[in-house]
């Protein structure tokens, strides 16, 4: 039925994590290991949200790194029906909706003038 979900929590050492992995229709990785989430771990058509920010080395760039996901973006995204990026995914989000919290916490702290 629409609407309905079951929701899975697993973690980096969980039993046979690929075959959990590949049931999900929306795979949230939030694991702190660059690229832990592979191609073979996914199944087409995931919807995929990277919440992950890792520093990997990177001889190429001037800063010696790159930043990274969870989700090894270049193999999973042709799978993916949707992805989020890293960098540029859901940082962008966290700080609208950091401002926006901010701005009602203000709101609510006013007191009307009589």
């Amino acid at each position: 039925c629409p609407g309905n979900a079951t929701v899975t929590v697993c973690h980096s050492r969980t039993t046979d994590l690929p075959s959990i992995t590949r049931q999900a229709d929306v795979l949230i990785a939030a694991i702190g290991r660059a690229n832990f989430v592979t191609a073979d771990m996914v199944k087409d058509g995931v919807n995929v949200i990277d919440v992950g920010i890792n520093r990997v080395t990177d001889d190429s760039k001037k800063s010696g790194y790159r930043l990274v996901g969870d989700v090894e973006f270049d193999t999973v995204a042709p799978k993916a029906a949707h992805i989020t990026p890293v960098p540029g995914g859901v940082g962008p989000m966290t700080v609208a909706m950091l401002m926006h919290n901010t701005l009602s916490a203000f709101k609510a702290s006013q007191t009307p003038t009589a």
